[in-house]
């Protein structure tokens, strides 16, 4: 039987089945607030790219692709805060078919931490669309092209060629939402990022 790191290392290339399109994004956490860098890994139908230039908060290689978030920086993420990231990555269709729905979903596995602690984790990570924070939930959650008001999604929809645009939040005031977490890594002793790892799964839906 495979492990759920087996399988979400087999998702990293995209299937297309039924109108839905599913990759993965995943990064692990540094071992203090201050930092935090987040590996990506998406299907060709779609790109991710810097929304600025030069990048800020993001890595990219030599063809501009976005292959590292890194929110924060040398600043990096304050505990007891809110940490935003607005608008520092776009989505653009390099398909040929129109997207009409982009999911995100996060999910955390660790041998080391308890289920609870993973589920503060994920629920202290959201998306964002602008000022609006997405319910991250997959696609029980919030769709990015139903909430972003950038130009190209006015329809719903991400026609090729076209692009929209998402950040990252970061919510480390404990019992402000659904987390009790005040620092990334956990602030439970002794934890660190080789303890837990945490996957970005982006679900693109078609017509």
């Amino acid at each position: 039987m495979l492990t759920r790191r087996q399988l979400v290392a087999g998702l990293g290339s995209a299937a297309v089945s039924g109108g839905i399109v599913s990759s993965t994004a995943a990064f692990t956490a540094t071992s203090s607030s201050s930092e935090a860098s987040f590996t990506i890994v998406y299907p060709d139908l779609i790109e991710l790219r810097a929304v600025n230039d030069p990048p800020v908060h993001v890595e990219t290689n030599d063809a501009g692709l976005v292959t590292k978030l890194t929110p924060g920086a040398d600043t990096g993420l304050n505990e007891r805060a809110i940490t935003r990231f607005a608008e520092i990555v776009k989505v653009v269709n390099s398909g040929t078919v129109d997207l009409t729905g982009i999911y995100f979903d996060f999910e955390v596995e660790s041998d080391v931490l308890s289920s609870g602690t993973m589920d503060d984790i994920e629920a202290a990570l959201s998306i964002t669309a602008g000022p609006e924070t997405l319910d991250s939930t997959g696609t029980s959650g919030d769709d990015l092209l139903a909430v972003s008001d950038a130009p190209d999604v006015t329809d719903g929809v991400l026609s090729p060629g076209e692009s929209v645009p998402f950040g990252l939040q970061v919510d480390l005031i404990p019992d402000h939402g659904d987390s009790s977490l005040s620092a990334l890594p956990p602030d439970n002793g002794g934890v660190s990022a080789d303890d837990y790892s945490v996957t970005l799964s982006v679900t693109v839906t078609d017509e």
